[in-house]
């Protein structure tokens, strides 16, 4: 049964309502469609992720402890369905929301975590990932980059090929 609960729909209702009141002007005129690499509209859309993150609507699966609303895979799909059925900007924070951030939620230090959670749920900070490289691309099973402790701090070495946004991000994780 796919019908939503009376919370799920409540929470839809929330999401289209918060959507119809912000998603206007440019934000509007520029539309979905946009990969994650899609540099057009930079500006526009880095000011529609920081009204995002300002809403709470960054970060949705994240402990509330966090930052986050702690809410469950059922509530960040229906945000997704109703982002995508409202044509919203294609989002650009995704290296830190997707991909950082949980695996600092999960495995992180206290200190990592007060430190750079909460730019992210803000869109304050991005990243960029910093994983393709020759004979690789995105396989980490043929990842040749290596990180040595050297004293109290870590020594990267390796080749990178591309790296979507490194050019806009203000940190890389490895």
């Amino acid at each position: 049964d796919f019908r939503d609960t009376p919370q799920e729909a409540a929470f839809r209702d929330e999401v289209r309502t918060w959507l119809s009141e912000n998603l206007v002007g440019e934000f509007a005129r520029i539309g979905g469609g946009r990969g994650t690499a899609d540099e057009e509209f930079w500006d526009i859309r880095m000011e529609w992720e920081r009204k995002l993150g300002a809403a709470g609507w960054i970060g949705l699966g994240w402990p509330k402890e966090y930052g986050g609303r702690g809410l469950g895979f059922n509530l960040q799909a229906i945000f997704g369905e109703e982002y995508t059925k409202a044509n919203a900007p294609g989002r650009i924070t995704f290296f830190g929301e997707g991909l950082l951030g949980p695996t600092l939620v999960a495995m992180g230090t206290e200190k990592q975590k007060q430190r750079f959670l909460p730019p992210i749920l803000k869109a304050e900070e991005l990243w960029c990932q910093g994983y393709s490289e020759p004979d690789a691309g995105s396989d980490l099973a043929n990842v040749k980059t290596k990180a040595v402790l050297d004293g109290d701090e870590w020594v990267i070495t390796g080749q990178k090929v591309w790296t979507t946004f490194a050019h806009h991000a203000d940190w890389c994780f490895v």
